[in-house]
């Protein structure tokens, strides 16, 4: 993959003013303006920013004509409206419930030069910081978490996971399109590994402002178990949210900073097995590109017209509402783990998301790796 050109989608065939909307088949939508809208900086463990991106109403809208041609349609200003749409949304089997966030399977992305020495060393976890990122924000909660006393237990656990235990890490989320956009500015690499835990591993939960321990069937671990047995800690689930400067949910508003969510792993003593190069891989990979050709052939009569603040804000705020009906943006917003400019539920984004993970399709090199086995 060396070498590879990442592609940044319509954008630069057509000026901002004119994207916003894309009609296929037979929806059309009202474009909207690119006047960009402050957002506050993020930081990340995944690293970058929010980025602007707010929408106002106008008159052009972009079709695609015979053969993948792009076209731009004069449309009224006048109020979308969804096509009736049968079955479940695109997204709903992938839709991400915080309270019961356990499970095996991790995709994370990596660079050239990693995978290079991945294929020759083999060592899964060997990196304790980004280059020029650090060791990401979610330790620098733990360090803060680590001299409250009065936490008692869980302050103990947070040392512990800001020491040896997870002193190299990678971070990973359970579908690969939810993470490859990440920051505006920011690119985690276009090589995919996946990463299985051992099924005896535990996972850490770190949100609004505490810590709780899980077992991959989701039961509670008593921490004073985890503490006299911290090697069966394989993962930790991370959410930004408000207690750590994300936003602020309560009132009839949200306001705030941006939030995000992610898994860190660090203890090869659970992981079970690596991989890159593989079938299984690229077969995740091109599920991922038709879910969302999918999402985007639904929903391009309504793409979000607020603004990429006020929209990362309510994303954020809406992820631990649990139940209710899903629509086809909800799924979409529940089932992401960045929610930056890149991932605003607009044509063009969505679009460009399909043509960068299309380029991320490889030919097959498989290795897979069992820690601790020849």
């Amino acid at each position: 993959m060396a070498g590879r050109s990442r592609v940044l989608g319509f954008e630069r065939a057509f000026g901002p003013s004119a994207l916003a909307c894309l009609a296929l088949g037979t929806g059309a939508c009202i474009v909207t303006s690119a006047h960009p809208d402050p957002v506050p900086e993020a930081p990340s463990a995944q690293g970058g920013s929010v980025s602007s991106g707010g929408f106002g109403a106008a008159g052009v809208a972009l079709g695609l004509a015979a053969g993948g041609s792009i076209q731009i349609i004069e449309v009224g200003d006048h109020h979308c409206s969804l096509p009736s749409i049968g079955g479940k949304a695109v997204f709903a089997s992938q839709v991400f419930d915080g309270s019961r966030p356990a499970r095996r399977e991790f995709f994370s992305w990596t660079t050239d030069e990693q995978v290079a020495a991945l294929r020759q060393d083999q060592v899964l976890f060997s990196r304790s910081e980004r280059p020029g990122l650090g060791p990401g924000y979610a330790f620098q909660v733990f360090a803060q978490l680590a001299r409250d006393e009065t936490l008692g237990e869980q302050a103990q656990l947070a040392k512990l996971l800001g020491g040896e235990l997870f002193a190299k890490v990678r971070y990973a989320w359970s579908e690969p399109w939810a993470t490859r956009m990440g920051w505006p500015g920011e690119d985690y690499g276009d090589n995919l590994l996946r990463i299985v835990l051992k099924p005896e591993a535990w996972l850490v939960l770190v949100k609004e402002g505490g810590l709780s321990v899980v077992d991959l069937q989701n039961d509670p671990v008593a921490l004073s178990v985890v503490l006299a047995n911290p090697g069966r800690i394989g993962a930790i689930y991370y959410q930004k949210d408000r207690s750590t400067g994300g936003p602020f949910c309560g009132g009839s508003f949200a306001s705030g900073g941006s939030g995000y969510r992610e898994f860190i792993l660090g203890n090869l003593a659970m992981v079970e097995e690596w991989s890159i190069g593989t079938e299984q891989i690229r077969d995740r990979l091109s599920a991922n590109i038709a879910s969302l050709s999918a999402f985007l052939e639904r929903v391009r009569a309504c793409p979000v017209t607020s603004s990429a603040q006020q929209w990362t804000v309510d994303v954020v705020c809406n992820w631990d509402i649990v139940g209710g009906e899903l629509t086809e943006l909800s799924a979409y917003e529940q089932s992401l783990a960045i929610p930056s400019d890149n991932y605003l539920a607009v044509p063009e984004r969505i679009a460009t998301m399909i043509e960068t993970l299309q380029g991320d399709l490889f030919e097959l090199d498989p290795l897979l790796v069992t820690p601790g086995k020849p």
